[in-house]
């Protein structure tokens, strides 16, 4: 592995410019062979946040547009 990046930890979203940018900096530092593997941890670790969170909603959870009750009403039906 190269040396040390003088990487800084950010907690925060990251949009497409910004990660562009991150990959970018990540090549210039690992080079594409070790940034690939990066990219490929960071894409298994959000698949695995996004599969064990399991935020799950009901009914009373969500908003109901009142001309749109009719629906509600109908679907409880069936």
């Amino acid at each position: 592995m190269a040396e040390r990046a003088n990487l800084v930890f950010h907690n925060k979203e990251i949009d497409g410019t910004g990660m562009k940018r991150l990959i970018s900096r990540l090549i210039d530092h690992f080079g594409m062979g070790y940034t690939s593997h990066i990219l490929d941890q960071l894409k298994t670790l959000g698949f695995h946040q996004a599969t064990t969170t399991s935020i799950s909603l009901g009914i009373e959870d969500l908003l109901t547009i009142p001309s749109k009750g009719w629906l509600v009403q109908d679907a409880e039906q069936h």
